[in-house]
């Protein structure tokens, strides 16, 4: 059994190292080969997008080289997924039309108003069409690519090359629209990572923590309920000034918000596990430590689902409002620069990748519940709510 467990540690260790060594292996190709268009000289490596294409290649090479046929199947099994897309959209309206008609008649709705609102005094329309969205302002959205490097020590990459940069003379394109929108949304959600995981653990330790130890609730329950009253809005510019506008400040912001959302529901939690679960496990022998540990924590799992999901959607919103206030790039800053310029076109556009994002999200620590709760019951039949209604009606 350790075999097995050994080799796939040893797989995963080597594609690391692969992964890192990659750089190095292409910045050694003769710059005479057909698809070499990248230079280097002195620890700067001028990056294109044949150099992201071999990256990509050879990083996915280790795993091709070493498990083929696992890699045949995954691919395989992609393909079928495709294919099938068509028939299940289809077979999804024709079970729920009404879903797709909601969702057709939302965006024609925005249409019409758009060309029913006043055009107004400012420069972008208050209700902007979708045409105005998805067209100039989108491709306006190449001013925010200014990256022109990132210095990572050992090596230097010069991005220059990937497009042309309206801040610094050059006109917009349309893979510079996308480059700005990676770039700011890997800085958004690398913030909102580091907070979710230090509110998530900080707030999971103190909900497990306080039930357990009654002396401890006793002589901190009161600070830790007024600091939770602490209106969030409030919280940002004061956090700003004490740790200021950083990655340490942004984490310490998010992780507050998450924090007051978790410690009280942890203790909720623990607080609902049914007591047959306790008596059951204290009459087997078990000790007060090993049946909290054992016990109560896993029974306290599906309960908590619901409060990650709201952790989750609020930090969202605190990780934009954190930008919104004191960045100069993230997410946040591009909403505060359409607010700067009352373009209602860009604010739209940035609250679709938020949305887009916070469902992704959402999607993945729900499948990642699902998993962890994988050994409760399930449930044969749903609840029919028409006879809970209908019964209340008769009543």
């Amino acid at each position: 059994m350790r075999q097995p467990v050994l080799f796939r540690s040893l797989f995963w260790i080597g594609w690391l190292i692969w992964a890192f060594l990659i750089p190095w292996l292409l910045v050694q190709l003769p710059e005479s080969l057909p698809l070499v268009t990248w230079t280097h000289g002195e620890g700067v490596i001028n990056v294109t997008w044949s150099y992201i294409g071999s990256g990509l290649v050879l990083f996915w090479a280790w795993p091709v080289v070493f498990r083929t046929s696992r890699v045949m199947d995954r691919l395989v099994k992609a393909g079928r997924g495709i294919a099938a897309g068509p028939p299940m959209l289809w077979a999804g309206m024709r079970r729920s039309p009404l879903f797709f008609v909601s969702w057709a008649a939302l965006l024609l709705a925005w249409q019409v108003a758009s060309y029913v609102a006043p055009p107004g005094i400012l420069e972008h329309p208050i209700v902007p069409g979708w045409d105005y969205v998805l067209g100039d302002t989108f491709f306006e959205v190449s001013r925010f690519w200014t990256v022109r490097a990132l210095d990572l020590g050992p090596a230097s990459f010069a991005l220059e090359g990937l497009a042309p940069q309206p801040i610094y003379g050059g006109e917009g394109t349309w893979p510079a629209v996308f480059l700005a929108i990676a770039y700011h949304s890997g800085l958004t959600l690398i913030r909102l990572l580091c907070g979710l995981v230090v509110g998530m653990t900080v707030g999971l330790l103190t909900g497990l923590a306080l039930p357990y130890w009654p002396a401890v609730r006793q002589t901190v329950w009161a600070p830790m309920n007024f600091m939770r009253m602490i209106p969030l809005l409030v919280a940002v510019p004061w956090l700003q000034f004490v740790l200021g506008s950083s990655l340490f400040g942004i984490t310490m912001y998010v992780a507050f918000g998450v924090w007051t959302i978790l410690v009280v529901a942890t203790m909720t939690a623990v607080a609902n596990v049914p007591d047959r679960f306790i008596e059951s496990a204290r009459t087997l022998g078990a000790s007060r430590l090993h049946t909290y540990l054992k016990v109560i924590v896993p029974a306290s799992i599906p309960e908590l689902r619901t409060a990650m999901l709201l952790a989750m959607g609020g930090s969202w919103s605190l990780v934009i409002a954190a930008e919104f206030l004191g960045f100069s790039a993230g997410l946040g800053y591009l909403a505060d620069g359409a607010v700067q310029n009352t373009n209602t076109a860009l604010l739209l556009i940035v609250a679709i990748i938020v949305a887009l994002y916070s469902l992704t999200t959402f999607f993945l620590i729900n499948e990642g519940f699902k998993k962890a709760v994988i050994w409760m019951p399930k449930r044969v039949t749903k609840t029919d709510i028409r006879k809970v209604a209908g019964a209340a009606g008769r009543a």
